[in-house]
């Protein structure tokens, strides 16, 4: 589905749907043959010949502004999207398969969609901005160096990039671990691709013992952002709605303590929709700690009677909420979409105030500041 949001405005395209399918189709037969590309496409460079202007993030557009199409992860479903002049974004899923990365949201493990293709057909459309959603960590390097080989296309397309994974383990999935850890994925980025900007997000599941994100999960995600040297205008942190409801104050001090960092609240693959007074509730309290315009919710909200009824037993008490999730949410069909959708970053808005004692410091400063 898309999500609509006001004054998105789709970066303008002079190719149909099946010439750009078609053009795509060519340069995979032409890379198989190790044919010469130089008259189709500019010259490809390694990572460490990027210019100065690529290797950092570009002045992308605020997600929030434009209309996404959600795990854009079948052909089928690529052509339609790129037959919607409408849509000015597209959120993948990528997953790794004997013969490379494709384009799946687990469990899927099989999809009719390579990474190489839906690049070059986003790239040939040049009118839709980008977020990959990396689920397993064999696949970001690969993706990685294609993505870089493109840069300059990128670039000239005024296509922005973000690049997101679960890097950290959080509620009910600490013992799990991370999908894609963050030691290997942000130097990645990092690395090969520097052009592109940042969407971290905590692993978590929806049984166990936690219903909430803790001080320490926001402490973590902070020290990563430390330790990796990341600007807070460079990355959105990407939450569960449902287990930050009772988490407000560690994710408020989160947004503090990284300037300028925003924050998405999303609902997963096949969750009950939330209570629309459970988003009123959020959006109340980033408000009162003056974090509006660094939040934004990716949600499905309950539209019926019988929705709200079950959300509202799902969420009354911890025994309800690891439970009755699971009655509730086990027999309904799993809609075709993720719930980790689009980041929302704007170079244009005003830094924030760190509170506490220590204060995120800025990637050119060492250790820590007192305020």
């Amino acid at each position: 589905c898309a999500l609509r949001a006001h004054g998105a405005v789709p970066l303008q395209r002079s190719l149909d749907v099946a010439t750009i399918f078609r053009l795509s189709e060519t340069r995979a037969r032409v890379r198989s043959q190790g044919e010469s590309m130089d008259s189709m496409v500019p010259s490809a460079r390694q990572p460490e010949e990027l210019p100065a202007e690529l290797r950092r993030p570009s002045q992308h557009p605020r997600a929030a502004d434009l209309v996404w199409m959600h795990s854009c992860c079948s052909r089928a479903k690529l052509e339609k999207t790129l037959s919607n002049e409408k849509i000015s974004a597209i959120e993948a899923d990528i997953i790794m398969s004997a013969t490379g990365p494709i384009m799946a949201h687990p469990p899927a493990r099989s999809s009719d969609l390579t990474f190489e293709h839906f690049l070059d057909c986003c790239i040939v459309d040049g009118s839709r901005h980008l977020k990959l959603d990396f689920k397993v960590a064999k696949a970001v390097e690969p993706c990685l160096l294609l993505l870089a080989e493109r840069a300059h296309e990128l670039r000239a397309n005024g296509q922005a990039v973000w690049l997101n994974a679960d890097v950290i383990p959080g509620p009910n999935s600490r013992r799990r671990g991370a999908a894609v850890p963050a030691h290997q994925f942000i130097p990645l980025c990092q690395r090969l691709c520097p052009f592109a900007l940042l969407s971290l997000g905590w692993r978590v599941a929806p049984f166990g013992p936690e219903e909430a994100y803790t001080t320490e999960d926001a402490f973590e995600m902070e020290r990563v952002c430390l330790e990796h040297s990341i600007a807070g205008c460079d990355v959105v942190f990407c939450a569960a709605v449902r287990l930050s409801e009772l988490a407000a104050p560690a994710l408020i001090s989160l947004l503090r303590r990284v300037p300028e960092s925003q924050l998405l609240l999303w609902t997963g693959y096949g969750e009950m929709p939330i209570r629309e007074a459970s988003v009123i509730a959020l959006q109340s309290a980033l408000a009162a700690a003056g974090l509006a315009d660094r939040a934004g919710f990716d949600v499905s909200v309950c539209t019926t009677v019988l929705q709200s009824a079950q959300a509202h037993a799902v969420d009354l008490t911890f025994f309800c909420s690891r439970w009755g999730r699971w009655v509730c949410c086990a027999s309904r069909p799993r809609p075709p979409r993720t719930g980790e959708c689009q980041p929302l970053v704007d170079d244009t808005r005003s830094p924030a105030h760190p509170i506490g004692k220590k204060a995120y410091t800025t990637p050119h400063a060492s250790g820590w500041q007192s305020v």
